[in-house]
């Protein structure tokens, strides 16, 4: 395929400047400086957006403002317990989970469904009050790059008007048959929402690793202190590259040279390597794994490859590695891959589909989070490759 091609394909999929991906359907260049750190003094608008994410990833489009300050909590909730992790003098995040932990005596990594669950049905006086208090604040004040040069520090009950005269904003304010506060998603932001989850998810936790390591500036892997951690065990993926490996002779991507006894000699042991750094997704995804030498991952460290130089055989890679999940029928992989091709059924389109048309929708997927990365300070270098 046209590297060339490739090259402006990967530059309109994320404009320049801008950290979200394209839409002619909604105004993403306005919905970008939703994050700006100009507009940035506390937490909420980052854990307020990854609470939307949440409930319209589950299919929610009208949504309570108790359900979304609920979620914000317990996406606070690790970082603060746990971690004691500084979150600013205008936050007030630490106060309700520290409430919350002193009264009920809940564990740092409680199941996270569990205290969505807790809160949401609570009806402890001070802690509802708490919620109530931080809905004064970041539902309107979220949509501030959509108001501006409209109205100057408008009031909630403003921008709950102006809210329903404007349908290009990401969502509308108003009063349910309850009489509780709710957001609607409004046409076409759920969709971009729902089909850009991953992206959009990465954009927001790099922006919030960076606003707490600046309030925690000697605290060292903040990105790993966001969240209860996951077993970061690659032996199931390091398996099934091993099978791989064994059944298609690939080599490694990054130095042309066979995985053998010798190479492995020479280079290290198999290692799994994050094509766009960990530090960045932070997951451990298969379609996002690379095959390659120890050696030759702690060279790459945290840097991004050409992804001109690197789409084909990655995708081609990928592509072995998506066949084996679906015909081994590794339902977690075929989810991830699933999510990253954004098919309704991804053993429906193994079968139906070509390499064509993976590589199409692979790149489609990768190449934007691959910009925002870049963009975000990530560090693109040559690469590797030692056989002539």
């Amino acid at each position: 395929m046209d590297k060339e091609l490739i090259r402006n394909i990967a530059e309109k999929e994320i404009a320049i400047g801008v950290d979200v991906p394209y839409s002619r359907e909604v105004d993403y260049i306005t919905f970008s400086r939703v994050l700006k750190d100009d507009r940035v003094v506390a937490s909420y608008k980052m854990y307020w957006l990854l609470a939307i994410l949440d409930e319209v990833q589950e299919g929610n489009i009208e949504i309570e403002f108790r359900k979304l300050i609920t979620r914000m909590i317990a996406y606070a909730w690790y970082p603060i317990s746990k971690f004691r992790l500084y979150f600013g003098a205008w936050d007030n995040l630490g106060k309700v989970v520290n409430y919350i932990s002193d009264t009920y005596n809940l564990k740092p990594n409680i199941n996270k469904s569990e205290l969505i669950d807790f809160i949401y049905n609570s009806n402890d006086k001070e802690l509802n009050k708490m919620i109530k208090n931080l809905t004064y604040n970041v539902p309107h004040k979220f949509l501030s790059p959509f108001y501006d040069g409209i109205a100057k520090e408008p009031s909630l009950k403003t921008v709950m008007m102006l809210s329903k005269e404007h349908k290009r904003w990401i969502y509308e304010i108003y009063r349910n048959s309850d009489e509780e506060n709710c957001i609607r998603i409004r046409e076409g932001w759920d969709d971009y929402l729902k089909y850009n989850y991953k992206i959009i998810q990465g954009w927001v936790y790099y922006k919030l690793v960076c606003f707490l390591q600046k309030r925690n500036p000697n605290v060292p892997g903040i990105a790993m202190k966001l969240e209860a951690p996951l077993n970061r065990n690659l032996t199931t993926q390091t398996k099934i590259w091993t099978s791989i490996i064994e059944r298609k002779n690939i080599i490694d991507l990054y130095t042309g040279l066979p995985f053998t006894q010798e190479n492995y000699k020479e280079h290290g042991n198999l290692s799994m390597d994050h094509f766009i750094p960990w530090s960045f997704v932070l997951h451990d995804q298969m379609w996002n794994l690379v095959p390659t030498f120890k050696n030759i991952n702690s060279k790459k460290s945290d840097n991004l490859f050409k992804y001109e130089d690197y789409i084909e055989g990655l995708a081609k890679l990928q592509y072995d590695a998506f066949c084996f999940v679906v015909d081994e029928n590794k339902k977690e992989e075929i989810e991830e891959y699933r999510g990253i091709l954004r098919v309704p059924d991804a053993v429906a389109f193994k079968a139906e589909g070509s390499y064509e048309e993976f590589f199409k929708r692979y790149k489609d997927g990768t190449c934007p989070i691959y910009n925002i990365a870049a963009n975000q300070g990530f560090k693109v270098v040559n690469g590797i490759y030692i056989r002539s």
